[in-house]
């Protein structure tokens, strides 16, 4: 009798948290945002964006050679020797550094710039 009562109470406590469990948010692994800041070189100008050769690491997981998609911002700044410039001045060879968030993470990641700056 004390198991029948035992195991009726424990159905009906797992019954009352199943609704919450499925209304909880499920977390992803690539849904979080982290930080970048490397160095390469342009390989091609796009509207919105501009693919980079990443030629040194001075944040975030990535390697060196690899190509990567960068987003431009809203907020996304352009500067040369510290002072502002125009994205427009950010042409294809271009030696840069770009500072900014990745969100997700391998073939899914999305890289948006806070900081380009020109260096070469």
């Amino acid at each position: 009798m004390t198991r029948i009562l035992a195991l009726g109470l424990t159905m009906v406590l797992v019954a009352g948290a199943l609704p919450a469990l499925a209304a909880a948010p499920a977390k992803t692994q690539g849904s979080r945002t982290t930080s970048f800041d490397v160095q390469g070189q342009v390989i091609a100008v796009e509207k919105g964006g501009f693919e980079l050769s990443v030629q040194r690491v001075f944040r975030g997981k990535l390697a060196r050679g690899a190509k990567l998609r960068v987003a431009e911002g809203t907020h996304t700044r352009f500067l040369r020797a510290g002072k502002p410039v125009k994205a427009s001045e950010l042409k294809s060879g271009a030696v840069v550094r770009v500072a900014g968030t990745v969100q997700g993470s391998g073939s899914q990641a999305t890289y948006t710039a806070s900081t380009v700056t020109l260096l070469k």
